[in-house]
């Protein structure tokens, strides 16, 4: 039961990660500036080196004790859009897992953002426009 909750958990992340924007702000640190989908509030997200991102919106803060034994990562929907930022630009798409096994079995490297939420990266689908395809009509 617990695991169902932890997999609504990451999916209900991800979808909210997908209605935010987000800038660029300093490439060389990592830097990012999220723009919430719903409440038009801003963050700033830092992506470390290893694994993970670190967040200052209201949520991360309220879990400073978690987010000490974490190294600062946490695991909230402006990370998570950040990652899909990152994806988006290698043409791929981020997939939310609710465990490190149910992430392995996509065969594919995981990031673990902690909190019990695993991404992993897949090609993005091709979005075809009606330009795209070459229509041959027979007489």
């Amino acid at each position: 039961m617990e695991n169902r909750a932890i997999k609504r958990h990451a999916d209900s992340l991800l979808k909210k990660a997908r209605t935010h924007t987000v800038i660029l702000d300093d490439v060389n640190f990592g830097r990012y500036r999220v723009i919430s989908g719903g409440s038009g509030s801003e963050y700033i997200v830092n992506v470390f080196k290893d694994t993970g991102a670190s967040c200052n919106c209201d949520w991360a803060r309220k879990r400073q004790d978690s987010l000490a034994e974490n190294k600062g990562a946490t695991a909230c929907s402006h990370t998570i859009a950040v990652f899909e930022f990152i994806a988006n630009g290698e043409g791929k798409r981020v997939s939310a897992w609710a465990s490190e096994e149910e992430a392995q079995r996509q065969h594919r490297p995981v990031v673990d953002m902690v909190d019990g939420v695993m991404l992993t990266k897949r090609i993005a689908p091709r979005h075809y426009e009606q330009s795209d395809f070459l229509f041959l009509v027979r007489r």
